[in-house]
């Protein structure tokens, strides 16, 4: 029992110890997280690098196989997420927030993104935008670098997003300088009114 206990308190030491030394993700609504689905598309080798450092930019993901889809939601893969699916409503506000230990100063958009074929729904398209976001030149970030929202669109497509792994609000940040980009993604589906009463 104790060994055990030991190992488990050893695990969340190692978890927050990553979360501080990270540069940023999506930590509300829940976002993608590595499992054996991103293994088997990525890699053992790439999920441990993400594994190490959560908020890991993209261009720091080591030795992804050929196959991953780095720039989609960083590798990371519905079937080892369908337990965070959310449902929104068209109109609906989504408070995210994210976590930015280390700033990187580029530009941030969240859009709605079509995991079929990667691509922005065009009603989807840049629910929020800065042009520039994370400035590490600033003290403090503003505070909505890191609590922010977005509406799911009145128009979406009544086809668009009923089927959970269809679609993600994709957190996109650039580091300019840094030449980084950070990916986090929220999987959902969209239902009617009808549907919710």
């Amino acid at each position: 029992m104790k060994t055990s206990m030991t190992s488990a308190v050893a695990a969340v030491i190692s978890l927050l110890t990553v979360s501080v030394s990270a540069h940023g993700n999506i930590t509300s609504p829940p976002a993608r997280l590595t499992g054996p689905g991103m293994v088997s598309a990525c890699g053992q080798t790439a999920v441990d690098a993400v594994l190490k450092d959560g908020t890991i930019p993209l261009e720091d993901v080591t030795s992804p196989a050929v196959g991953c889809q780095l720039d989609l939601c960083r590798g990371a893969v519905f079937s080892d997420n369908q337990d965070r699916v959310q449902t929104y409503q068209p109109g609906q506000v989504v408070n995210m927030t994210a976590q930015i230990p280390i700033s990187h100063e580029g530009p941030m958009n969240v859009s709605i993104v079509s995991t079929a074929n990667n691509t922005i729904l065009a009603s989807g398209a840049n629910l929020i935008v800065f042009d520039s976001y994370a400035d590490e030149k600033l003290a403090v970030l503003p505070a909505n670098n890191t609590a922010f929202s977005v509406t799911i669109p009145i128009d979406i497509a009544e086809d668009a997003c009923l089927v959970a792994g269809d679609c993600v609000l994709q957190w996109f940040w650039f580091g300019t300088n840094a030449k980084q980009t950070y990916e986090s993604c929220v999987d959902f589906v969209v239902v009617s009114i009808d549907q919710v009463i």
